[in-house]
């Protein structure tokens, strides 16, 4: 956090004669400043991508058998429930009246449990990370703990 009184301090030395001084003061204050903006932009970004996993939480749907994500009208899917679980991964699943096998995991569906999403519909939560560990100013994900947010 940057000292204000500090300015007062390069002020008053500037007026005292010692520039040099005040010059080296007013560079730590520099260096400190720069620093404090790099912090603001990192958690900027972080706050931005909240906001962009609490969009896609509020927007992802679970009907029972499938899961579904919801774009403004239009709603795509349906994703393997098992790879949207276990990994937080939305793997599409084929479309048709062919055997819904997922690719990645290997797990079949019934072409017929697919059904349009009804009015009771519940709405899933995304695993948002609420502990980061600073490393040297830098947030470290590789070693968040990860909460699981569900409505």
């Amino acid at each position: 956090m940057l000292d204000y009184s500090k300015f007062k301090e390069v002020h008053e030395l500037y007026l005292k004669g010692k520039n040099r001084e005040a010059k080296n003061l007013l560079k730590e204050l520099q260096s400190k400043y720069i620093s404090l903006c790099d912090q603001v932009s990192s958690l900027k970004i972080q706050v931005k991508e909240y906001d962009d996993i609490l969009h896609f939480s509020e927007n992802l749907i679970f009907d029972g058998n499938y899961y579904w994500l919801k774009a403004g009208s239009v709603r795509h899917g349906p994703f393997c429930p098992e790879c949207c679980k276990e990994e937080g991964m939305l793997v599409r699943l084929p479309h048709g009246n062919t055997k819904k096998i997922c690719w990645r995991c290997g797990k079949q569906y019934n072409p017929q449990q697919i059904h349009q999403v009804q009015p009771n519909e519940r709405k899933m939560g995304k695993v948002i990370p609420l502990h980061a560990h600073v490393i040297s100013g830098n947030i470290d994900d590789s070693t968040t703990e990860k909460q699981a947010i569900h409505d």
